[in-house]
């Protein structure tokens, strides 16, 4: 009897895993402009392993709590993000695959021109220092999948 009450938690904490596995989650600052601006591009990347339909909902920042605008593509080959990749929406992942979650934050720190903020003056940023979270359904199921941290890439310093 025990091992058959055994069996049917194991069959059922399987059949409920996650339908979404984070492959690598990334991060690149992009500094350009007379008057320094800063731009940090996030790339969440999702592999989708059973033949479902899914929506995504919303992706919330951690540390603000809000929830941010973002544009998902289907990799044709996961290897590299090219023009057959076609942006889907939020409410259109079919299949197995792999997909992308973009986003991105701002700040702009002034040159020091009249009617600007003075120079050096550090803004404000919506940083996902404390990570993000994307919220999903399967089905009626609400889901979420939690991004503690992402990998930092290069700077890039652009004139």
């Amino acid at each position: 009897m025990n091992k058959l009450l055994l069996g049917l938690i194991f069959i059922s904490t399987v059949s409920f895993a996650q339908e979404l596995k984070l492959q690598k989650a990334t991060k690149q600052t992009i500094n350009a402009g007379a008057s320094p601006t800063s731009t940090t591009n996030h790339v969440l990347e999702l592999k989708k392993s059973k033949k479902c339909t899914f929506t995504i909902d919303s992706v919330v920042n951690v540390y603000t709590q809000k929830a941010i605008t973002f544009t998902v593509f289907k990799l044709a080959d996961a290897t590299v993000l090219a023009p057959g990749n076609p942006v889907v929406g939020s409410n259109q992942l079919k299949g197995k695959g792999v997909f992308q979650i973009h986003f991105a934050s701002m700040k702009n720190r002034g040159g020091g021109r009249p009617g600007s903020p003075p120079m050096n003056l550090v803004v404000p940023i919506a940083d996902f220092t404390q990570g993000a979270i994307v919220y999903y359904r399967v089905g009626k199921k609400k889901k979420q999948l939690i991004v503690e941290s992402f990998e930092e890439l290069e700077t890039i310093n652009a004139p």
